[in-house]
């Protein structure tokens, strides 16, 4: 606490131009002169304990050196109508006092604490008159009590408002403070003191799978080693599933029996309970769709899809470096299970009454969504095999995804799931003559080749680099199977080295192993054109590469136009979260176009969602998909437990860490902050029995909220903060650990595709492997979505983030190995959003679900049709006219043809049906701004075929009529983009240093 001050400000906000009259940032000339403490309590009277250092300067030569006083005032009674108490602590003038409001029966109270001394002006002579080391606690007068402090949470904005208030009734808040954050003691449910905390800390519990009894019924159907024989040992397997549904049953009984103790708010409670019950039914059908006499095909493929799994399960294990004849029995975690048999009915059966419910599982990060979504798949791949023959071939299921860095990675593991399919067709008597199972990417054609000829020159380069890893545009780096690197690490001339070769036109993957399964060739694909002739059976894309098909008929095969083959029948859409927004608002203008185009054999797809965070869900799907939403697991009435998962009974899990440094300018809190951070290996160096490693703590990932603060801090680290560690060193007698330049990563967007596979291989990197470990992560938000690093333990996020499912996205990466994670956030005092988390750390913290904001869409707006309506007509009817496929075929679209234009007017209706479905209110003008747009291309099509030209619908020479126009090009046409996050014309800055120009621009303003 400081003299003369009142509230910290920091050195600029986020978008304010530092560089230009800023002077000497606020944050360094002002200091907080008060904190207090907020509560509400039921007595007239409290008790404030206040305690600190002051300290005193001491004569005598050398250098300036002062020495600490400590003080303490104890039992300062507080009340309404009493004026503060004025005290000294050395030569520190101060008040301890209150405020008194009503609140209903009780009173609103805020206790402070406050500097009178006023500022010499000068920063040595100041420090006698400031106080450090604060403490402030309150108590209630005998018998009174402190009540929770309710603050915004009693407002039930909308029914989900109301079951997080039921859902997390016991996780109060007792008290907010100001200028540090508030914490409380509770006692038998009780809280008998509120207090502030400097540096708050707080450990949000792991999440654990529940369990059952290891030889229960109900545990035993978790075992793909039995589910794969339900065709064969039907009744027994049934059996089990029938127990483990009569537990989940067990559970849902149990809470709707408690309803009736919520009083007032039982309806709340009843709505909840009213999901889980449709859950179960859900379960049941599946099972009783299993046991059917009439569904031997159902069952068949339910046991190949799980004898699927086993061997990928499997498999991945020996990868990770086990023994495979000791490897465990894989099996289900219960959610998993329960999420097939929830979502089973409505998969296989395309006339299912929740066919057109979007399935969204919702669980927490690394909890195994990605497994239960692939199960399913591959249930529905066999299925479409068995039952359809080689008209089910084809793609059937596509996996959509927000980052290409995302899809790369996930590639892998449903490419792993791809391997045991092609092992089963092979060995398994159950798929005989079944056509081959394949795996394609389909990304950024700056992250893979577009073409056959790029693929080839790919190879060229590929084989020319000195470092063949650093250039592989092919993405695959290791065989999904065995792991076998696909690359040398240097440049070989034996070319068995290398996992991809050129048989005639096509590049064919395969492993290097010459005792892999796949060493002919691997069952995955990643060349457009490639895909396109022959569809993969399950296609891993990003929702902005369907942008495409606007531009390419061809691509319409992925979606069984034009093909012997069904349609795709599954949709999985990963880290739903992401879609909101500008993007989650394009890709859904889209979505209506490929929804049609997937419903025209009559049946439309299932959708499948993921995420681990989202708030508002009905909305959001409703917005994107035009349908209703299922979470999955469904909630039960206490906090984050659920039938299948709860938080550990230890408490044991990821601590946060809250730092809030007033009077600093925020580059010296970041060297500050950072300093120890890098110092926890050396520590535990020197500890014994502390169960880590060196490697444990070792890469601190620095997390920022923007560009510009990562580039800040990467000027920082390698001269301030080594220049900090060598002090610090000295004083604590650590040996000194300096970051070393070469081993500072940043991952953020302005890293090329081609460079970020190498930056993940350097992150898996153990220290404990030769010491050449990643000393500094430089992360900007591109680390919250999917990066999976399990020795990465150590964070310290740069600012709060703008929402707390970035927050939780991004903490939890970190502590997803055998280490828990350790978080330090440091806030900034002068942006309100940071201020407001860290005086509430610990309510924050301790359901930080229930904070997790609502998401948007508007995918019918004005702004988003100008945008995006344009390249979705174009898409719709190219792909659904073979006449108007071609790119010349512009020119043949004619609205005085009868039979075309009842086609297109056709289309138009089942199109703005579906605007009706995910928001009414703006159907009519879309369906005008629909019209008004074939009326321009009808009139451009008429003046082409009477002026005997061709309109085209991407030029090919600058002067070439054409329907549509990219960003940067001129003329006449509808602006249209290739992806869907390049939604807006780029502007090119050119930045001039002062004084600068050419004799222009002289005005003094």
């Amino acid at each position: 606490m400081g003299d003369g001050g009142t509230t910290v400000v920091g050195d600029g906000v986020e978008g304010e131009v530092e560089e230009s009259g800023a002077g000497v940032p606020l944050a360094e000339d002002w200091r907080p002169s008060s904190v207090a403490i907020s509560f509400v309590t039921d007595r007239d009277t409290v008790l404030c304990d206040f305690s600190g250092g002051a300290y005193e300067p001491v004569t005598g030569d050398g250098p300036p050196r002062w020495q600490r006083r400590p003080f303490r005032f104890e039992g300062v009674e507080l009340s309404g109508d009493r004026p503060p108490h004025e005290v000294r602590a050395g030569e520190v003038e101060l008040e301890i006092g209150s405020r008194w409001r009503p609140y209903g029966d009780a009173h609103l109270v805020t206790v402070h604490a406050r500097v009178l001394s006023e500022s010499t002006g000068k920063d040595r002579s100041d420090i006698a008159l400031m106080l450090f080391q604060v403490s402030l606690s309150v108590t209630p007068a005998d018998g009174g009590r402190i009540r929770e402090y309710d603050g915004v949470r009693s407002l039930d904005l909308d029914d989900e408002s109301a079951e997080l208030r039921l859902r997390y009734r016991n996780k109060r808040v007792y008290a907010v403070g100001h200028g540090m954050a508030a914490d409380w003691e509770l006692h038998d449910g009780a809280c008998i003191r509120v207090f502030l905390d400097p540096v708050p800390a707080y450990v949000v519990p792991a999440v654990e799978t529940t369990g059952f009894a290891p030889e229960s019924e109900a545990a035993m159907a978790l075992r793909l080693d039995l589910l794969e024989r339900i065709d064969t040992d039907t009744a027994e397997v049934l059996s089990k599933l029938d127990a483990f549904v009569e537990s989940f049953s067990g559970w849902v009984t149990e809470q709707e029996e408690r309803v009736g103790e919520y009083g007032d708010d039982a309806p709340t409670a009843r709505s909840i309970t009213r999901r889980a019950r449709t859950a179960l039914r859900r379960m049941e059908a599946g099972v009783d769709l299993l046991r059917d006499p009439e569904h031997d095909m159902l069952r068949r493929s339910f046991a190949l899809g799980m004898a699927a799994m086993r061997l990928q399960l499997r498999q991945t294990a020996v990868k990770n470096g086990e023994d495979p004849a000791t490897v465990e029995e894989p099996g289900w975690r219960p959610f998993q299970l329960g999420f097939l048999l929830v979502s089973l009915a409505s998969t296989v059966d395309e006339g299912h009454d929740d066919r057109e419910l979007v399935d969204l599982i919702w669980f927490p990060t690394g909890g195994g969504k990605t497994e239960a979504y692939l199960g399913l798949a591959a249930i529905e791949i066999f299925r479409r095999r068995l039952v359809h023959e080689i008209s089910g071939a084809g793609t059937a299921v596509i996996t959509r995804y927000t980052l290409r860095l995302l899809t790369a990675q996930q590639f892998q593991r449903a490419a792993s799931l791809v391997c045991a399919m092609e092992i089963l067709r092979h060995d398994d008597p159950r798929t005989k003559n079944m056509a081959p199972f394949s795996i394609g990417l389909w990304v950024g054609n700056e992250v893979t080749p577009a073409t056959r000829v790029e693929a080839k020159h790919a190879l060229e380069r590929l084989h020319k680099a000195s470092r063949p890893k650093e250039a592989n545009e092919f993405q695959v780096e290791s065989c999904p199977w065995c792991g076998a690197s696909l690359l040398p690490e240097a440049k070989a001339h034996d070319r068995a080295q290398y996992g991809f070769r050129l048989h005639g036109r096509d590049i064919v993957i395969h492993c290097t192993r010459g005792d892999c399964r796949f060493s002919d060739e691997l069952p995955v694909g990643v060349v457009d054109d490639v895909l396109y002739d022959e569809p993969p059976t399950i296609l891993l894309a990003t929702v902005d590469k369907f942008a495409r098909l606007q531009f390419k008929p061809e691509a319409g095969s992925l979606l069984g136009l034009n093909t012997p083959f069904r349609q795709p029948s599954l949709i999985i859409q990963d880290e739903l979260h992401l879609l909101s927004g500008p993007l989650g608002t394009t890709v859904a203008v889209f979505d209506a176009v490929i929804r049609m185009l997937l419903s025209r054999d009559g049946a439309t797809p299932k959708i499948i969602a993921s995420t681990a965070t989202i708030r508002a869900s009905d909305e959001q799907v409703r917005g994107l998909y035009g349908r209703s939403v299922a979470l999955y697991p469904p909630t039960g009435l206490d906090g984050d437990r659920t039938f299948f998962s709860r938080p550990v009974e230890s408490g044991e899990g990821r601590l946060y860490v809250g730092l809030m440094p007033q009077s600093l300018s925020q580059v010296s809190a970041v060297i500050a902050a950072t300093a120890p951070m890098v110092e926890i290996p050396e520590v535990l160096a020197g500890a014994t029995d502390t169960g880590t490693t060196r490697d444990s703590y070792w890469t601190a990932v620095m997390y920022h909220n923007s560009l510009r603060e990562l580039g800040r801090s990467g000027t920082l680290i390698v001269d301030d903060v080594n220049g900090r560690l060598e002090v610090r060193s000295e004083r604590l007698r650590l040996p000194v650990r300096r970051i070393r330049a070469d081993r500072v990563l940043e991952l953020t967007s302005r890293r090329g595709p081609e460079e970020l596979p190498n930056d993940l291989r350097e992150l898996a990197r153990s220290v404990d492997d030769g010491g050449g470990a990643v000393d500094v992560v430089l992360s900007s938000n591109m680390l919250s979505v999917g990066i999976d690093i399990p020795r990465l333990a150590l964070m310290l996020m740069v600012g709060q983030p703008k929402t707390t499912a970035e927050y939780i996205q991004a903490t939890s990466r970190v502590g997803r190995g055998r280490n828990n994670g350790v978080v330090t956030t440091l806030f900034r005092s002068n942006r309100a959003r940071d201020r407001s988390h860290f005086e509430t750390f610990r309510g924050y913290h301790e359901a930080l679900y229930r904070s997790v904001e609502p998401t948007s869409v508007t995918p019918w707006s004005v702004a988003s049709r100008g945008r995006s309506l344009a390249g979705a007509l174009v898409a719709l009817l190219r792909q659904s006219f073979s006449t108007l496929a071609d790119n010349d075929a512009a020119s043949r679209l004619d609205l005085s043809d009868h039979p075309m234009r009842e086609a297109i007017d056709g289309l138009v209706a089942t199109f703005v049906d579906i605007v009706s479905c995910s928001e009414g209110t703006e159907a009519e003008e879309t369906a005008e701004e629909v019209r008004r747009l074939l009326r321009d291309w009808d009139r451009r099509a008429r003046m082409a075929r009477d002026a005997g030209s061709t309109l085209l619908y991407d030029r090919r020479k600058s002067d070439d009529d054409a329907l549509l126009k990219r960003f940067g090009q001129s003329g006449e046409g509808w602006l249209v983009a290739d992806s869907m996050r390049s939604v807006e014309p780029k502007v090119a800055v050119q930045v001039r240093e002062p004084m600068e120009g050419d004799g222009r621009g002289t005005h003094p303003a």
